[in-house]
C-alpha cells in the first residue's frame, strides 16, 4: 500500500507543479525546469502525485499520475470533479467514497481502481489520498499519491 505523505520521510519529494509539455527525452517540464521530482529509483514502482487545492482551484499533477491516469500532460491535470471520467463506471462509487472520507470527514482514504486509458486499455491503480488541513481544522487540500497495483 502507499504510504500517506504524513507518514513519509520528511526528504520525501514535493508534489511537482502544472502541466508538463514532455521533452526530447520524454520526461515532463515545468516551465523550462525538468520535474525530476517523483521518478522511482530502477526496480522500485513508479509513485505519481496529486494535489488539488480547494481555496485557489489550482491542480498539481507529476508527470507519473498522467501516465498512471492516462492522460495528456498537454490537456493540463483534471479537477476533482472530472477524476471520475478516467474511471471505470463501476469503480466510480468507490472514488466518490473515498473522496468523501478525504474532504468531508478529514481522514485517509485508500483503494484500488480500474483506469480507463485512451485506445480501449484499462489499468488498475493503487490510490492513497490525504486531505491538508487549514488552521481552523477545515480541509484545504486533497493530496493523492498513485501507484500500478500489483496484480493478485
Amino acid at each position: 500500500m502507499i504510504m500517506p505523505a504524513a507518514a513519509r520521510p520528511p526528504s520525501a519529494p514535493p508534489v511537482s507543479t502544472g502541466a508538463t509539455d514532455g521533452g526530447e527525452d520524454g520526461e515532463g517540464t515545468v516551465g523550462d525546469r525538468v520535474d525530476r521530482t517523483m521518478q522511482a529509483p530502477p526496480g522500485q514502482d513508479v509513485v505519481g502525485s496529486a494535489e488539488w487545492d480547494l481555496l485557489t482551484d489550482d491542480v498539481r499533477w507529476s508527470a507519473e499520475a498522467y501516465r498512471l491516469l492516462g492522460c495528456d500532460p498537454g490537456r493540463g491535470p483534471l479537477s476533482l470533479d472530472r477524476l471520475p471520467d478516467r474511471l471505470n463506471e463501476a469503480d466510480r462509487p468507490q472514488l466518490r467514497r473515498m473522496m468523501t472520507d478525504a474532504l468531508v470527514h478529514g481522514r485517509y482514504a485508500f483503494g484500488t481502481l480500474k483506469v480507463r486509458r485512451p485506445g480501449g486499455e484499462h489499468g488498475m491503480i493503487e490510490c492513497a489520498g490525504e486531505p491538508v488541513l487549514g488552521t481552523d481544522g477545515t480541509v484545504t487540500a486533497l493530496r493523492m499519491l498513485l501507484r500500478p497495483a500489483n496484480p493478485a
